[in-house]
């Protein structure tokens, strides 16, 4: 089995190939230019569905990304046009990390992205086209666990009296950077496949917080324009 940093780099060169494989498409194929309105000027709705591997090997080692139990991670959002080739994204995204070796005990990781994502080359219908993006990602991380409630009984002994839940929203602040392929399938539709990279820099384990809680996502999704 791979290690973390393997997975990682793993993720990252099929990424780097398929971008090249992309790229080399993009080059081979005779475009045909989107009718009006076109990817340039629509605003989208877009949903992403994808794996994450985190960069802290404490997260690799002790946690499992589970949602609806599936190891994966949700987005989704609107991006609006801003020039020729730009775009500004608005990304919510939630990620669910379960403990492994503690019962009940998670972290479920909320963020918003607000960004800037660029595409090269000209918009033309079922052609290959790269982009990338970059984002100032805000993050809610809720740690979420299980403790015994204790008493003490007529004698002075300590007596377990059951469980009870526990819940701590941790903040942070961080950025993000993506690579992507977007295959238009219409003057308003397309698909997308990225590699999306995060970090974090404000809730330090040194100061009682949760430490980097970012890592790389490799996701597909679908662009619905308006």
């Amino acid at each position: 089995m791979l290690s973390g940093k393997e997975q990682i780099s793993s993720g990252i060169l099929l990424a780097a190939v398929l971008l090249l494989c992309a790229w080399n498409v993009v080059y081979a194929q005779h475009p045909t230019p989107l009718s009006s309105p076109s990817e340039e000027t629509a605003t989208y709705l877009f949903a992403s569905i994808g794996g994450f591997i985190p960069t802290s090997e404490g997260y690799r080692l002790n946690f499992s990304n589970r949602f609806l139990g599936l190891p994966i991670e949700i987005s989704g959002g609107l991006m609006v046009p801003i020039g020729t080739n730009l775009f500004l994204p608005i990304t919510v995204r939630y990620d669910r990390r379960v403990a492994d070796f503690v019962t009940a005990s998670e972290v479920d990781v909320t963020s918003i992205e607000p960004g800037i994502r660029y595409f090269f080359g000209d918009a033309n219908l079922k052609e290959f086209r790269l982009f990338i993006e970059g984002e100032l990602i805000l993050a809610d991380a809720s740690m979420t666990g299980m403790y015994d409630v204790t008493g003490v009984d007529n004698t002075g002994q300590v007596i377990a009296e059951g469980t009870a839940r526990t819940q701590h929203d941790y903040y942070n602040v961080g950025a993000g950077l993506d690579l992507g392929i977007s295959y238009p399938l219409s003057a308003t539709t397309a698909l997308d496949a990225s590699v999306h990279y995060a970090f974090f820099v404000a809730s330090t384990i040194a100061s009682g917080g949760l430490g980097d809680i970012g890592g790389v996502s490799i996701a597909a999704g679908y662009r619905l324009g308006f």
